[in-house]
């Protein structure tokens, strides 16, 4: 795995959607960097009000939505959902999801992972064995 620290983090400043206006402050905080990790990444999002992201199939992941601070809407085909600080969204693989920033700046982290298509298709795995 690749790993940020805090006090050195990759950042990039992302429009969220194109013409919304506000920006997503991205800060990546673990990156898969081995052949058989099924975790891809460990993010940081600062969204300002009204900021949107999206999820598609074409991500190829799952993912957990942990909301640290403020409230996000999150919009699917069929419904519409408030997630708010303390609460975490799970996004199977394949989601078609929109995420809008509430009224306050939303802190969140996500954590994104290789979908089971995936993953089943690698080789299993074998532990390492670590001599005395």
């Amino acid at each position: 795995m690749i790993i940020s620290t805090t006090t050195r983090a990759v950042r990039s400043t992302v429009t969220a959607e194109p013409g919304a206006g506000a920006t997503a402050t991205w800060t990546c905080l673990v990156r898969r960097g081995m052949l058989h990790s099924e975790c891809e990444a460990v993010e940081h999002w600062v969204l300002e009000p009204g900021a949107v992201l999206t999820s598609t199939p074409q991500h190829g992941v799952e993912e957990a939505l942990l909301v640290l601070e403020g409230e996000l809407a999150l919009a699917t085909a069929g419904a519409e959902h408030a997630v708010r600080a303390g609460q975490l969204a799970l996004l199977p693989h394949g989601a078609q999801v929109r995420l809008v920033a509430g009224r306050a700046t939303v802190r969140l982290i996500t954590v994104r992972a290789l979908a089971a298509p995936v993953t089943d298709r690698l080789p299993p795995r074998v532990p390492e064995l670590v001599s005395s």
